[in-house]
Formats: structure tokens, C-alpha cells, sequence
């Protein structure tokens, strides 16, 4: 039955995100810690060169557009990847100032905030907590640059990214929303602003 509940939300979700431009997202956040559990435990994982990332988009199943990759780069932000075997089994991006989050929205946070965004494992790799060792496992490289704390912003019928955030050490931290295709209405809980979240649509 709660299958069923969570199945139809979901498909609720997407119509009206396709038709009304409305998205819900759970907010996670936690407390960066100089020695991560997560990252002795998949010794896998290290941050990736552009070049490599650009090499990367040419496997159309991990959702990577050199446009992007570039820009992203030149943003300053980071891409970390987990390797088995020598090949790739995931990676996620992190962000230290404002970043392009779904649709034309942007999202802001404070300045001792790092955002963990755009993750993905490959299917074969799923079930062995490679997600949140992504998420982990460059908390001190943060620490170090004064960053505080870990925020992450998954739409709210998002399962397995919602599982992953709670397994890596995420605790809710309330929720965010926006509607709207040409003009964005955007809005946060409480819990959430303390990170300073904010959706907007750059000029």
C-alpha cells in the first residue's frame, strides 16, 4: 500500500512540475567532520580533472554535457568520482557559491556552506553506499576552506537520493519549493533558510 501512496506522489510530482513548473524539495544539511567514516570506507574516491569530466560525457548514461562541465568549472566547483575496478561507479558535484539547480532556477546559501548536488551511480554499482561516500568523503578539503556545513536539496519523491543523504549522515532540515515557467515563485521552511537557501532566476 505505501508503495502504491509513494508511486502515485511521485507521479503527481511530475505532472505538475511538467505543467505548472512546481518542484518540492527536502532540504538535508549537516556538520562537515575533518575524518569521514564514508571515505575509509570506499578509498575509491577523489575529485576529477575538467579534462577527465569532459572525457566522461561521452557516455550518455551519466548525464554529462560539456557545456556544463565547462561552466561548471569555470564556477569553481568541484566533481568527485568513485572508481571500482578502475572504472567510474558514480559521481556527485559540489559547489561552493550560487549554482544552476533544475529548470532556470538557481540556488544561493551561505558563504560557510559547501552544495552537494548532481549525483549518480550506475545501476550496477547501487546498494553499496558509493553515494554517500561521494558525499563524505571531501570533508576536510572544506573544512580547510572554511566551510562549516554539507547541504544537499532532493525533490521530495526522490527515494534513493533521499536514502542516500540519511545514510551519509544528512538530517532534515525542513523544505524548499518553487512554481512557475516564466516568472519563478520560490519558497523556503524555516529549518531550510538557516542555510540561506534561496531559489531565483539570474538576470
Amino acid at each position: 500500500m505505501l508503495d502504491e501512496v509513494r508511486a502515485t506522489y511521485a507521479r503527481v510530482m511530475d505532472r505538475l512540475a511538467r505543467h505548472a513548473g512546481l518542484r518540492v524539495f527536502r532540504v538535508f544539511g549537516r556538520r562537515l567532520e575533518a575524518e569521514t567514516r564514508a571515505a575509509a570506507g570506499h578509498p575509491g574516491c577523489r575529485f576529477l580533472s575538467e579534462r577527465e569530466v569532459l572525457e566522461l560525457c561521452a557516455d550518455a548514461s551519466l548525464d554529462l554535457g560539456p557545456r556544463k562541465v565547462e561552466a561548471a568549472f569555470r564556477r569553481g566547483e568541484l566533481c568527485a568520482g568513485a572508481f571500482e575496478g578502475g572504472e567510474l561507479a558514480g559521481y556527485c558535484w559540489f559547489a561552493l557559491s550560487a549554482a544552476p539547480h533544475m529548470d532556470r532556477a538557481w540556488l544561493e546559501f551561505r558563504p560557510d556552506v559547501v552544495y552537494t548536488y548532481k549525483s549518480y551511480v550506475r545501476p550496477a554499482c547501487r546498494g553499496r553506499g558509493i553515494a554517500a561516500a561521494l558525499y563524505r568523503f571531501a570533508d576536510e578539503y572544506f573544512l580547510e576552506r572554511g566551510r562549516t556545513h554539507a547541504v544537499i536539496c532532493v525533490e521530495s519523491h526522490n527515494r534513493p537520493s533521499i536514502a542516500a543523504a540519511l545514510r551519509s549522515g544528512f538530517a532534515a532540515a525542513g523544505y524548499a519549493a518553487y512554481a512557475g515557467h516564466a516568472g519563478l515563485r520560490a519558497w523556503c521552511s524555516r529549518a531550510a533558510a538557516c542555510f540561506g537557501l534561496r531559489f531565483y532566476l539570474p538576470e
